[in-house]
């Protein structure tokens, strides 16, 4: 990443955590050079970019100013590789969490919606049952890779969309980051590279900085998706291991890959022998008569993990991972499930019945 670039990034950062709100002044091209000790040409640039993409307005014998509302536009981005290298963020993200307590305040960056839409009477039901019924053979039957009528529910789903799963190839697991860890541990070592698009979501880059692996992000557009040309450019110069990205709505930019595009990308990762990590976790919030299928759809040879989520409420966030031909038991049995086994049982009701449709 070139110095302007990182200025303007780091002047992003800066408007998204509330330290200069819209109206306020940004220091001038002079003052900016004094502090950061860029030159005139650099800040120029920074600043450039940021009205580009509707970050700051320009004032005429004035200055720059933050804008009043950021500008959601399709920009063509030029095909090349931003690399990133070392993620270190999580920092920042704690602190936008922390926020997130405010009633006040809508966090659009994840998936915390209301929490009066949950379907809580119908979920405490179903757990004050399974509790009656519950066995000790079977909570060590539920052991990971999961619950068997869970995990055959989620494969009849599939099979709604022609995609045909078996329940062998599932691993339940407490969340979409747990599976998005077990995806990642299961292909890469500390220091490999991992492709991600720019933007993506933080949960993403959580994941890579807590496994010290390093991020190469990709220019990604607001209608069309991650660049393919570019991606093939970074696959071309970088040993890539992993590529993880949500091809269906999106976040943050909401985009979903077009099925054309969808089987461009499969094709091309499995040129590559790189692993697709697809995260499904939106793909439920689809507008239209059929829900968007996702790419491993298009998998022939086993190179797509997909995450999925199907509820995602507070102290109940239950996903499962789909591997193919590739799964990590061994992995996941370092992770601490054992605290989510009784809630498999209501979930496998909720998933094979008709109470997760009507839930959404």
């Amino acid at each position: 990443m070139k110095k302007y670039q990182r200025l303007a990034e780091q002047i992003r950062e800066q408007i998204a955590s509330g330290v200069w709100q819209p109206g306020d002044r940004l220091p001038s091209l002079r003052e900016q050079v004094a502090s950061s000790g860029m030159s005139f040409m650099t800040v120029g640039h920074a600043y450039q970019l940021l009205e580009s993409q509707g970050r700051i307005i320009a004032r005429p014998q004035s200055g720059y100013y933050v804008a009043p509302h950021p500008v959601c536009r399709s920009v063509a981005t030029p095909a090349h590789v931003i690399r990133d290298e070392a993620v270190d963020i999580n920092t920042y993200i704690f602190e936008m969490l922390q926020a997130s307590r405010d009633a006040s305040v809508v966090p659009f960056a994840s998936a915390f919606p209301d929490p009066r839409l949950f379907p809580l009477p119908q979920l405490n039901r179903s757990l004050a049952q399974v509790s009656k019924t519950a066995t000790a053979m079977s909570v060590i039957e539920n052991l990971p890779p999961g619950n068997a009528e869970l995990r055959y529910a989620i494969a009849r789903r599939y099979a709604q969309q022609g995609i045909t799963v078996s329940p062998d190839e599932i691993v339940i697991t407490a969340g979409a980051l747990e599976a998005l860890n077990l995806s990642l541990q299961a292909v890469t070592s500390p220091g490999d590279w991992v492709v991600v698009e720019n933007p993506c979501f933080y949960g993403a880059l959580q994941a890579l900085e807590r496994l010290r692996l390093k991020a190469l992000s990709i220019p990604t557009d607001v209608k069309e998706g991650i660049d393919l040309v570019a991606l093939e450019q970074a696959l071309q110069e970088y040993p890539v291991k992993a590529c993880w990205l949500m091809t269906n709505s999106q976040n943050p930019l909401g985009f979903t890959l077009s099925a054309e595009k969808k089987a461009r990308l499969v094709a091309l990762l499995t040129h590559y022998n790189v692993m697709l990590i697809e995260d499904d976790v939106y793909s439920e919030l689809y507008f239209g008569r059929e829900k968007p299928l996702p790419a491993k759809a298009w998998d022939r040879a086993d190179s797509v993990f997909t995450l999925f989520v199907f509820f995602q409420m507070s102290g109940s966030r239950f996903s499962h991972w789909l591997g193919g031909g590739r799964k990590p038991c061994q992995t996941n049995s370092a992770f601490a499930v054992n605290e989510h086994i009784i809630h498999q049982f209501p979930h496998a009701i909720g998933v094979s019945g008709l109470s997760l449709d009507t839930s959404i």
